[in-house]
């Protein structure tokens, strides 16, 4: 009998910004070759509303009122040398402990039950891609708050020997429910903490808390300065995966070079998820042990550095203003060219020459 070997991951590609309410993003067209190795599976369209968030290109991400029903494309490709039969479907999903927690197999939960996906089955070659709808159909009696789930693109890869694997590519589904406009979205970074890994690698967990009304993935960078001897480290970039729920708060760890001194230091952290930023510092040392976190220090919210931002958009003014000084100049002494070309003034009248007779006469006189 062959045995299976499972495997998973839930996936996404970014694409471009969406012009219509739920309009198609500059998909690849069916049978185009995929990029990308394996089993794969992508979002096609987003909403116009979340045109500048990152995660609504990824992840299927909405606020609907009860009764609501929507539709989005997502293309499923074939990465692998052997045909593929594969299945598409919803299934349930959970946040739990920061981490975003897919239920196994084809395990259902409300959401999931509310999504179909049409085609069903696609027939794959080598290199092919295609495009399937799905639905999600929110009931008119559904109560207010937020679900999850994933829709999976699930195929069984051929291999040599008695061991085949099982893949599924899913794309994350956020699904916020109630009348009126979305919950807000906002977490704090409450304190940071040094630490050390088992094999002695310094490390700073930063304690975040959501404190909004929808799930979060959190990204973002930190900095180390004012350390021993004035040094400075980084920017280290924080460890991807942390996911959390409304009201959840968990720990955010970066990762820093292991030749690191123990400090002390004064870390700076910004984390962000959609277009929310949010940035805090405290000072920090690490412990000597290996496998050991030193005791939390309380974070203090510091604004944001927006002199980068601003720097490129006022060189950009500066160099219109500029532009458009110079191009009025030009237009001026061009009119006054022009001015001078029709009415030109009169050449002023030259006296004429008095003959030495007029000047002798005028002299006897």
């Amino acid at each position: 009998m062959r045995r299976l070997l499972a495997s998973f991951a839930v996936v996404g590609a970014f694409v471009v910004p969406a012009t219509a309410a739920y309009s198609a993003t500059g998909h690849a067209a069916a049978g185009a070759a995929n990029k990308h190795p394996g089993l794969g599976i992508q979002l096609l369209e987003a909403p116009t509303a979340l045109a500048n968030d990152p995660r609504a290109h990824i992840y299927i991400i909405d606020h609907l009122a009860p009764g609501t029903t929507i539709q989005r494309k997502v293309q499923v490709s074939n990465g692998t040398a052997n045909p593929l039969d594969v299945a598409l479907y919803g299934a349930g999903s959970d946040i739990t402990a920061g981490v975003w927690s897919p239920f196994s197999g084809h395990q259902q939960d409300e959401l999931s039950q509310w999504i179909s996906v049409a085609p069903a089955t696609v027939h794959l070659s080598p290199g092919q891609a295609a495009v399937v709808q799905t639905t999600i159909a929110v009931p008119a009696d559904a109560s207010t708050g937020e679900r999850y789930a994933v829709i999976w693109a699930e195929s069984q890869i051929p291999g040599a020997g008695p061991v085949h694997e099982v893949a599924r590519a899913g794309v994350r589904v956020y699904l916020s429910v109630g009348e009126g406009g979305a919950p807000p979205t906002d977490f704090r970074i409450d304190t940071l903490s040094g630490a050390r890994t088992n094999d002695g690698r310094p490390e700073v967990l930063a304690q975040v808390h959501n404190t909004g009304g929808r799930a979060i993935d959190i990204s973002g960078s930190l900095k180390l300065t004012d350390g021993p001897g004035g040094l400075t480290a980084g920017p280290f970039r924080a460890k991807l995966g942390t996911t959390l729920a409304p009201g959840e708060s968990e720990p955010v760890t970066v990762l820093l070079d292991k030749s690191l001194p123990a400090g002390p230091w004064t870390a700076r952290i910004v984390l962000q998820s959609d277009l929310l930023k949010r940035a805090a510092k405290a000072t920090i040392t690490f412990p000597s042990a290996a496998g050991i976190t030193g005791p939390p220090v309380a974070a203090k919210a510091v604004p944001l550095d927006r002199h980068r931002q601003l720097l490129v958009p006022l060189a950009v003014l500066l160099i219109v203003l500029a532009a458009v000084a110079l191009l009025l100049w030009l237009w001026r002494r061009r009119r006054r060219d022009e001015d001078d070309e029709r009415d030109p003034k009169p050449t002023p009248a030259v006296p004429a020459q008095r003959s030495a007779t007029d000047r002798l006469r005028a002299r006897s006189r």
